[in-house]
């Protein structure tokens, strides 16, 4: 499974890097730390999965989500935040999010939402 990852602060990018790295079938294609560069990556590689965060400096992780639900629906999204409030997780999950983490309570749960997805589920629909 090809993932993209979305989040502005180095340290976690590279605590998401290492952590995603031992799960087996899982390759990270890419990191960005801003909307824009994220669409294009995202578009350039065989995007299968996402993890992103909401707050972007100054721009919104949602704003990512809709564009990259409304070109390609198939990315599945799990959305890493420290803004786990209810309204952000409606807002994320009505813009499409397929999951939704927070950084500090959930970090070990991510495995776990990207081990389901590379089921067998998974591959029969991007196949």
């Amino acid at each position: 499974m090809n993932l993209f990852i979305v989040e502005d602060s180095i340290l976690i990018q590279n605590r998401l890097v290492r952590f995603i790295e031992e799960i087996p079938g899982m390759h990270v294609v890419g990191v960005s730390a801003d909307i824009r560069s994220a669409y294009e990556g995202v578009m350039r590689h065989n995007t299968d999965a996402m993890i992103l965060d909401l707050q972007l400096g100054e721009e919104s992780g949602l704003t990512l989500l809709r564009e990259i639900k409304k070109t390609r629906p198939e990315i599945k999204v799990v959305v890493l935040t420290n803004h786990s409030t209810e309204d952000y997780r409606a807002q994320a999950l009505r813009a499409g999010a397929d999951g939704f983490l927070d950084k500090s309570r959930d970090f070990g749960e991510i495995p776990a939402y990207l081990m389901r997805w590379q089921g067998p589920d998974f591959n029969s629909q991007i196949n």
